[in-house]
Order: C-alpha cells, then sequence, then structure tokens
C-alpha cells in the first residue's frame, strides 16, 4: 500500500510538473478519446454465470503531451489518464477486441498508479513517454520510455513483438512505450542500421534487436535480428509496389522455448516459423481491396487444441494472439467522401472455417475530432458445454458480437 501511495504521489508530481512548464510553451497538446461499446454474449456463459446475455463499457483516455526541442536535444513527455467502467462486474477487464490496452512487458519502471480500483469502475494513470533524443556525430540517440514498432504495420503483424496491438484494435492513436535505447547511424547511401535495448520488468526477459532498413528495387525492406524473452529471433518485412499493385509482407523466426512451449507443428522442434503476405489494388469508383494470408507455427491444427495454443507463452506474454495456424485476412475500404470513410476487415480462420467481420466507418468531424463507429460479426460453431465447463466450437464463434464508437478529439 506504501509504495502505491509513493507511485501516485510521484505520478502526480511528475503530471504537475510538466503541466507547469508547459503552460507557457507552445508545444504541449491535449489528446482525449472517448470509447463506447455493447456486447452480446454467446448464450453460455450466461447459464454458468460468467457473463450476462448482454454488457456494455465506457472507457475515457486522456493524455497530457509535452516536446520541447532545444540546441543538441529534444524532450518527449506524454502522460495519460484512463478512466474505466463497466455495467457487470463479470465483464470487468475482461478482453476486449475494441478496448483492451494490454500492458507491455517491456516497462522496467513502474510509474502506473491505480487511482480507483473497484468491482466496476477503475482509473489508472500512467506515464507512456518520456524520452530524450540527441545526436553524437554519427549516431542518433533515443532513450527512455518510447513507442517502437516492428514490420509493415498492418491489420496483422508477426514481427512487432516488444508491445503489439491486438489484430483489429481500433485505439491505435497512441502506442504504449517501453523502456529502451536506441542508436542509429546511417548504413549505405539510402539504409539506416539501428541498435535496440528494451527492458522487461523481468530482467530475463530483456530484448536487443539489431534493424537494419533500405530500399531496394522499389521496396521498403526491414530486417530484424536479437533476442527477446529468452527466444533467438529473425524476422524480415517488405512491402512495395509493382504494376500498381501493393505488395507486402513479414517473415518471423522464433526460437522455441522446449521446457514452456508445447508444439502443436512445424517445420523445425527448435524453431516457429510465422508469416503473412498480402497485396492491395484500387479497383475503381474510390474503391481499394486487399487480402493477406497468414501462417504460424505456434497456432493449433485442429479445434480441439484451440484452448492449448491460448495458454502457451506466445499468447500469456501477449505477442501472438490468434490461437490457430492459418488465416486469410481480407480489406476493402473506399472514401465516401471527403470527411468519411468505410473500412471492411475480416479474419477467417482456416482451421475451423470461422471469421470475424469488423465494419469501421470514420468521420471526420472538424480539424481537431474524428468519430469511429463499428460493430464486430462473428460466424462459425459457438460455444457448448461439457459438465461444468464451456468448450468451443471455433475460434471467432465463441466470441461476443457487439457495437461500438471511438470519439477522438485533440487541443
Amino acid at each position: 500500500m506504501i509504495k502505491i501511495r509513493r507511485v501516485t504521489i510521484l505520478t502526480g508530481v511528475l503530471l504537475l510538473t510538466v503541466i507547469a512548464q508547459s503552460v507557457l510553451a507552445a508545444d504541449f497538446s491535449i489528446a482525449c478519446r472517448q470509447i463506447a461499446n455493447l456486447s452480446r454474449w454467446p448464450a453460455v456463459y450466461k447459464e454458468l454465470g460468467l457473463a450476462p446475455d448482454s454488457s456494455w463499457q465506457l472507457q475515457s483516455l486522456n493524455r497530457l503531451i509535452f516536446s520541447e526541442r532545444k540546441a543538441g536535444y529534444r524532450f518527449k513527455f506524454e502522460a495519460e489518464l484512463a478512466a474505466s467502467h463497466y455495467s457487470s462486474e463479470k465483464v470487468a477487464g475482461r478482453s476486449n477486441w475494441q478496448t483492451d490496452r494490454r500492458k507491455t512487458g517491456f516497462k522496467a519502471f513502474k510509474t502506473d498508479a491505480r487511482l480507483l480500483d473497484r468491482s466496476r469502475s477503475q482509473i489508472v494513470s500512467e506515464i507512456e513517454r518520456c524520452e530524450i533524443s540527441f545526436s553524437s556525430g554519427k549516431f542518433d540517440f533515443q532513450i527512455g520510455r518510447q513507442p517502437i514498432s516492428f514490420g509493415t504495420s498492418h491489420y496483422i503483424s508477426v514481427m512487432d513483438v516488444l508491445a503489439p496491438f491486438q489484430p483489429g484494435y481500433l485505439d491505435s492513436s497512441y502506442k504504449p512505450g517501453i523502456d529502451a535505447i536506441r542508436v542509429r547511424t546511417i548504413s549505405g547511401t539510402t539504409g539506416e542500421l539501428e541498435l535496440i535495448f528494451a527492458a522487461a520488468a523481468d530482467a530475463h526477459d530483456n530484448a536487443v534487436f539489431a534493424r537494419l532498413r533500405d530500399t531496394f528495387g522499389g521496396f521498403d525492406l526491414e530486417v530484424l535480428a536479437g533476442r527477446f524473452r529468452e527466444r533467438k529471433f529473425f524476422g524480415a518485412g517488405w512491402e512495395g509496389e509493382k504494376r500498381k499493385i501493393n505488395l507486402w509482407g513479414e517473415i518471423a523466426l522464433f526460437e522455441r522455448l522446449n521446457q514452456f512451449d508445447r508444439h502443436l507443428g512445424g517445420f523445425s522442434n527448435d524453431y516457429a516459423l510465422s508469416w503473412i503476405a498480402g497485396f492491395e489494388k484500387d479497383t475503381g469508383n474510390d474503391w481499394r481491396h486487399g487480402i493477406a494470408f497468414l501462417h504460424q507455427d505456434f497456432g493449433a491444427r485442429d479445434v480441439d487444441t484451440l484452448a492449448v495454443a491460448g495458454s502457451t507463452l506466445p499468447y500469456l506474454q501477449g505477442w501472438t494472439h490468434l490461437s490457430a495456424s492459418q488465416y486469410v485476412i481480407v480489406n476493402s475500404n473506399r472514401e465516401l467522401n471527403p470527411l468519411t470513410h468505410l473500412n471492411m476487415n475480416a479474419m477467417i480462420s482456416l482451421v475451423d472455417k470461422s471469421a470475424l467481420l469488423q465494419p469501421v466507418l470514420n468521420i471526420s468531424t472538424s480539424d481537431e475530432s474524428d468519430l469511429s463507429v463499428f460493430c464486430w460479426i462473428k460466424a462459425g460453431p459457438g460455444l457448448a458445454r461439457a459438465g461444468g465447463q464451456v468448450v468451443a466450437g471455433s475460434e471467432f464463434g465463441s466470441f461476443p458480437v457487439g457495437i461500438g464508437a471511438i470519439f477522438r478529439r485533440y487541443f
């Protein structure tokens, strides 16, 4: 209790310091995101007393942003206050495709504080960014808490392992920061070479990566090699256009921790392979369509092992999310008018033939605000009872269905 109070006091002091320093500063801003969704749960959950027929969730994310640039360095600070309220304590904090903000393990310093923790309401503060950047000779340094992304930043990534978003996650305006040191330098005429050291709460999980980014034959290429969470890792990502078709993909090779990992399939007992490849093309009338194929050795090959796959380390640690081994991802989007954009994403599991559809309507409400209205619709065999337990008939068929909205406002 004393530690929590100390963290709370420290967080408050830091917030007040930033506010005081920023009142007269031009590089001070506030970002507010309000999220609401309504979910309808499978009937089996209610029969077993695990969830009501339907539930709603409200979330308010308010971030203070301060940036200062002076001769020789740049400082960035972002602190967020998140308030959540649930209609039922049975669904409080339960993972949701739209509103779950999974905490990353790559925060060596505890800076979060629970200001309110009740059965249906929580208020949490967190420092999501606190970094300083400077140059020395041929090297650029970036030190402190900062967002880091790997890969092509499409709907699903297999390379982004430090603080990834869930597939279909809509509140991606700001990525959670991690504690890291980055050193960059020029490689050749167009490339960039970078060393990244990321510190985790448990020192055994620390990460170190070497990353090369360059352009070859009109394609942006990223190569990544290193170690994280005691696993050796190699990955590569690419994206470029040929004959007006945008081609992209990622491939990642993970060392298996055989004393912990359940071997569900793959080409090797010592390494697991994940990859995704796809393309996008404009088809006229402001429509753009894309399709991709995803494979992951960590995933299940049949319905009976979906739960087993979901309980292995890659899923528990939060850098892998989908439980099956093979998927097709389809995307279509269209600009309805200069202020309105329609986006439709679908994930189809080739293992159990279930699907999840996520239409999103994005509306620009002003220069400093926008609104997203979304829903998620499932297809596939649902849940069944086996004694006092729930058995999944398919991955997406076990999901709730729902509708929601995100309103963003920037000051």
